[in-house]
């Protein structure tokens, strides 16, 4: 075989080395916050290792990398379209993600957290004397509270309905003054808005690594948090504390 031909043997080979270890990265990095870069970074992989392709010749052996190659992308970005979670639902009452999905969702931020070492905060609300209310008056302030807490959250952070009575708010690289500085802020927007006059909220407020290491102890600091802030009376945000 020609020397020239090797050398761009070589290349492709290596190019394509490229392409799979890119499409690898992108499936692996559903759990990460950039997963998209490394998948379109093994699409370019591929389109140059067909382009040095071309300078190979008729080569029945590039010819089949490229189709297996090709076969491969189609299979990795079928898999990337795919949910991380299975059965995912939306609670009907409040439009926010129903209680199954706190949990999963949670382990997965603290351990992305844990590697990219950034914070991540729990808050949970209850509206004040909920007990209190016939079933419907209680859906109809659920849904408002939930719709002003949607139009306070960013798009990376993940709203959900925890119990019959409890909304979670799952809040994305965020310490504890910025999780309290969003419990007061949805406090605020509640108190302005006509849909949701007499409604008033208490919240617990829990931040890993500050207050927790893993998901189960964050859950349960924002509860206690959450207790003792009915227990302070009505409108009151209380930080979890520290042993």
């Amino acid at each position: 075989m020609p020397k020239k031909t090797v050398v761009n043997r070589q290349r492709f080979n290596l190019l394509i080395l490229i392409g799979v270890l890119g499409l690898a990265s992108g499936v692996a990095g559903q759990i990460t916050s950039w997963p998209e870069l490394s998948l379109v970074a093994g699409v370019f992989a591929m389109l140059a290792a067909m382009i040095g392709a071309a300078q190979v010749g008729p080569h029945t052996a590039a010819v089949a990398d490229i189709d297996q190659l090709s076969s491969e992308v189609k299979r990795l970005s079928e898999a990337r379209s795919e949910p991380v979670l299975s059965g995912s639902g939306v609670d009907p009452i409040t439009g926010l993600l129903d209680s199954s999905l706190l949990e999963p969702l949670l382990l997965q931020r603290v351990a992305a957290a844990r590697r990219q070492l950034h914070p991540v905060s729990l808050v949970l609300l209850r509206i004040d004397e909920i007990d209190r209310l016939s079933t419907k008056d209680r859906e109809n302030a659920l849904g408002a509270l939930s719709g002003v807490l949607i139009q306070t959250l960013r798009e990376a952070d993940g709203a959900f309905r925890a119990d019959d009575v409890t909304i979670a708010a799952l809040l994305e690289n965020t310490s504890e003054s910025g999780a309290v500085w969003a419990a007061e802020r949805l406090r605020g927007l509640l108190h302005s808005s006509p849909a949701c006059a007499g409604i008033t909220v208490s919240a617990g407020v829990a931040c890993y690594p500050s207050h927790a290491l893993d998901a189960d102890e964050l859950i349960l600091r924002a509860a206690h948090a959450l207790d003792d802030a009915m227990e302070r009376g009505r409108d009151h945000v209380i930080v979890a504390q520290v042993d």
